[in-house]
């Protein structure tokens, strides 16, 4: 199986993860926004630049905006998702400011593409405690909207009890085992 795992900045934990599946027969490709400082990392491509990922934070800082910019790098992605054609993708690292979310779910879910995201915290979708304006409840329709929409979304919660937020009530949710995370992303990824 062909799986592309998208994260801000691999390290160990990712390193771990992409190592378990290799031994497993799969075969990983990563994206990500900055490079890893874990030499097992490799990514197949980048995912923006500097100015983009300022960008995206200078204005989601600013109106509460994270995960609602950074298009060209997003449509930039898409475009290298297409042609890789990957069976699953992780998107391992959604908190930070370098995606444009309703972007990839509206592509993703036109192309089929099974897809996990792993959310530490559910909440932080929707919010950015320190923003200079506060739009929480428009970002939380938007979100819930996108998420509600996005077929062949799966959900992995690294904590028991945010498996139970309103997020998780539309796609299957998965817990993450704490002491062996390669093992639970593997059971996951042949779940899918």
């Amino acid at each position: 199986m062909k799986i592309l795992i998208i994260d801000y900045k691999p390290g160990k934990e990712l390193a771990d993860i992409c190592a378990y599946a290799t031994a497993a027969g799969h075969r990983i490709e990563i994206a990500s926004a900055i490079e890893s400082e874990d030499p097992r990392i490799k990514p197949s491509f980048n995912i923006g630049n500097r100015a983009d990922r300022i960008t995206h934070h200078a204005i989601g800082y600013i109106s509460d905006s994270y995960h609602l910019h950074s298009t060209r790098p997003t449509s930039t992605l898409l475009n290298r998702i297409v042609t890789l054609s990957p069976d699953i993708i992780h998107i391992y690292n959604i908190e930070e400011p370098y995606l444009n979310l309703p972007l990839i779910a509206y592509v993703l879910a036109r192309y089929k593409i099974p897809t996990l995201i792993t959310l530490r915290n559910p909440d932080n979708i929707y919010r950015n405690k320190k923003a200079l304006i506060k739009r929480t409840a428009h970002n939380h329709g938007i979100f819930t909207a996108t998420f509600a929409e996005w077929d062949f979304l799966h959900l992995a919660f690294e904590k028991r009890e945010a498996a139970e937020h309103e997020i998780s009530i539309y796609h299957p949710g998965y817990h993450i085992d704490p002491v062996n995370p390669p093992s639970s992303y593997l059971k996951i990824y042949e779940a899918i």
